[in-house]
């Protein structure tokens, strides 16, 4: 009897535990479990590029020409649950003015020091805020999951370019591949163009920034017609 009562608290606990984990790596969606998964096979693949802001409650992916992805472990830490953080130079080159850009929209850091002592460059973050609620996640997965289950509408799939599409308000994306090699575009950053133009910047002058110009096109994964944007493409698996 006393054999049977342990195998069977046992069995209890073992089923818990599956419980807990299961709900750990979905989302409740299946677009976005998988989008998930794509996007921890990405950062797992490159340990060295993943690194935790204890400050600001903020995974970050660094990507190769310097830009980075920001998720946040909480999200009633900051305003800026996602965060993509961009080169300042090569826009401000290109005819973008700082000073004219929606302080409530954009973030400006200018160039310093980290708290590890590495020089970081003048950087321009664009924020996106998903909620205020307090969370208690465990990890940088955990955190992306917590993320995307609060709204999974946020997510889509691109078929044609085996993409998953974050739609982080008015035109604003983050992309990444299904799997990596497919192609030369891994990761996407996709900005409305038109609060820059309005803040100076010629898209005539991206040649060498890295960006490019795109039209207003009725392809935006189901989400309704994309506005004007400038986006920048970048080839992690090298």
């Amino acid at each position: 009897m006393k054999f049977k009562k342990i195998t069977t608290i046992f069995a209890f606990s073992v089923a818990i535990l599956t419980l807990a984990g299961c709900q750990r790596t979905v989302t409740g969606d299946a677009t976005a479990d998988n989008g998930l998964k794509a996007f921890n096979s990405i950062v797992s693949a490159y340990p060295d590029s993943k690194g935790f802001h204890s400050e600001l409650q903020h995974w970050g992916f660094a990507l190769p020409s310097g830009e980075k992805f920001e998720w946040s472990k909480d999200m009633s830490a900051n305003k800026a649950d996602f965060a993509m953080v961009l080169m300042a130079d090569p826009l401000v080159e290109a005819g973008l003015d700082i000073d004219k850009l929606d302080k409530n929209e954009w973030l400006y850091e200018p160039a310093a020091k980290d708290d590890k002592g590495v020089e970081l460059p003048n950087r321009l973050i664009k924020p996106y805020n998903v909620s205020d609620e307090k969370e208690e996640a465990q990890g940088f997965e955990d955190s992306m999951r917590r993320l995307l289950k609060y709204d999974t509408s946020k997510i889509k799939y691109h078929e044609e370019q085996k993409h998953y599409g974050l739609f982080l308000g008015d035109g604003n994306e983050v992309q990444w591949t299904e799997e990596l090699g497919l192609n030369n575009a891994d990761m996407i950053f996709v900005l409305k163009a038109q609060p820059l133009i309005d803040a100076g910047l010629d898209i005539n002058k991206l040649d060498g920034s890295g960006w490019r110009f795109v039209e207003a096109s009725k392809d935006n994964m189901g989400m309704g017609e994309n506005p004007d944007q400038i986006v920048k493409i970048f080839d992690i698996k090298q």
